[in-house]
């Protein structure tokens, strides 16, 4: 992909590139830190040799979150660089060229920032006269490409590949592995024995398992970037199947791997100093793997797959939409807490999100009987969800005023309330293209109430 700025824009942002230019500030070395005193042990002995390819260094600072608050490069006259506002303007312009037309969903502000800080070194180093765009044009180009992006699912199946708004969830193949392990000859495998359990080990966890699949065309910070935001959407709206989502007691793990929030123990048997043994556990809070196809057979999804990819495909259509996907992704995180308090809350947000007009009218009254018209078919259905919600409400509001944990005889009625959420969001996506906002909804659920 070939990069073109406007005239005016590439004017502009050229005028502030060189602004920065004259912001470069000299810095002293940092004082030597104090060597560790702990003994950690290590997994390995590095050599240069075993480094393949040039070694991309950075000098930074970072604050106490973790965020870069300064850069920094070695030069003749000593350590120049950026910090404090300095840095922050050169941040504020990677964000303007981030949103700029030629580069936005193409390019990530880390590379624009790193870019920018590449020219900056150059032309401070008298290394480089050409303009930024220019620049950052010559860089940028060659590294957009189209690339097809697999994220794989821990431990989630199907038998056919299903689509979820801009994501393709696909089965990883046997053969598709057997193509990418073969490169490795054999006898390179058997003469190194721990990294053949290594391969053999990730080799099952992948095979057979689903992965979103994404095309983007991107350089590979963004493209990867705009993969994972897509996947986690998709898999979000996909659990919505889960069973999971009827009950407080399990917790899904359909995440992403290494987001698959499975917990883990240690402990160490001492005696007299020395070990005795070393142990290692797993806390089960729910199923260890999820079958997509049976949760399509289950009665109660009846044709609710089929909602989701249209709700996915089809979120911005109206501000209903938007709203009820907004909602859904926020539905979607109760499935993956692992306490029941966490739980509590973000099925509450969700629902209360859709259905309470504002902050300041009745929450337990209206969501109640929204509740209730939306998906009773009968008066006693009906008089059945709202006391419901009533005791839900009594429960909820232990927790959250009065610090109380949801006792085990409390769970049926926070069970039989997830259901009833479940449900109302089904009839929502039923009712996605008969009802354009949220107004109108309420409207005709007051129709109901009075006809």
């Amino acid at each position: 992909m070939t990069i073109e700025f406007h005239s005016q824009a590439a004017s502009r942002f050229n005028e502030l590139a060189q602004e920065l230019r004259t912001r470069a500030k000299t810095f002293a070395l940092p004082a030597e830190r104090r060597k560790a005193t702990t003994s950690i042990y290590p997994m390995a002995q590095l050599s240069e040799n075993d480094v393949i390819g040039a070694v991309d260094w950075k000098q930074r600072s970072v604050n106490g979150y973790g965020e870069e608050t300064g850069r920094y490069w070695e030069a003749d006259s000593g350590t120049i660089g950026y910090e404090g506002d300095d840095y922050v303007a050169a941040k504020n312009l990677a964000k303007r060229l981030a949103d700029a037309g030629p580069l936005k969903n193409h390019v990530s502000e880390r590379f624009l920032l790193d870019a920018l800080f590449a020219w900056l070194q150059e032309v401070l180093n008298a290394k480089e006269a050409t303009s930024f765009t220019d620049f950052l044009a010559k860089r940028a180009s060659p590294a957009i490409a189209v690339q097809e992006i697999w994220i794989p699912v821990y431990r989630t199946y199907s038998s056919k590949d299903i689509s979820m708004g801009r994501v393709n969830f696909k089965t990883i193949t046997p053969e598709m592995l057997e193509r990418w392990y073969s490169r490795i000859p054999a006898e390179e495998r058997r003469n190194a024995p721990g990294a053949d359990v290594a391969l053999t080990r990730q080799r099952s966890m992948l095979q057979a398992t689903l992965a979103a699949c994404t095309v983007i065309e991107a350089e590979p910070i963004k493209a990867n970037e705009i993969a994972q935001s897509a996947t986690d959407e998709a898999v979000a709206m996909l659990r919505f199947l889960s069973e999971v989502n009827w009950t407080c007691r399990i917790t899904s793990h359909a995440l992403p791997i290494g987001k698959e929030n499975i917990h883990t123990t240690m402990d160490i048997n001492v005696e007299n100093g020395s070990i005795k043994s070393i142990r290692k556990g797993v806390i089960e809070r729910g199923p260890s793997g999820w079958n997509v196809d049976s949760a399509r057979r289950s009665p109660m999804n009846g044709g609710v797959l089929e909602l989701l990819q249209d709700l996915a495909s089809q979120c911005n259509a109206s501000v209903f939409r938007t709203n009820i996907y907004g909602a859904l992704q926020l539905h979607a995180r109760a499935s993956i807490a692992t306490e029941v308090a966490h739980k509590l809350v973000f099925v509450v947000a969700a629902a209360e999100s859709i259905f309470l007009r504002n902050a300041s009218e009745p929450i337990q009254k209206n969501l109640g009987e929204r509740m209730a018209f939306l998906i009773g078919q009968s008066v006693d259905e009906r008089r059945k969800v709202i006391k419901n919600v009533d005791e839900f409400y009594g429960i909820r509001s232990g927790l959250i005023h009065h610090g109380k944990e949801v006792q085990d005889h409390q769970k049926d009625v926070v069970d039989e309330f997830f259901v009833n959420v479940w449900f109302s969001f089904v009839v929502l996506m039923r009712s996605a293209s008969k009802w354009k906002t949220r107004d109108e909804m309420f409207s005709a659920l007051e129709e109901r109430k009075l006809s």
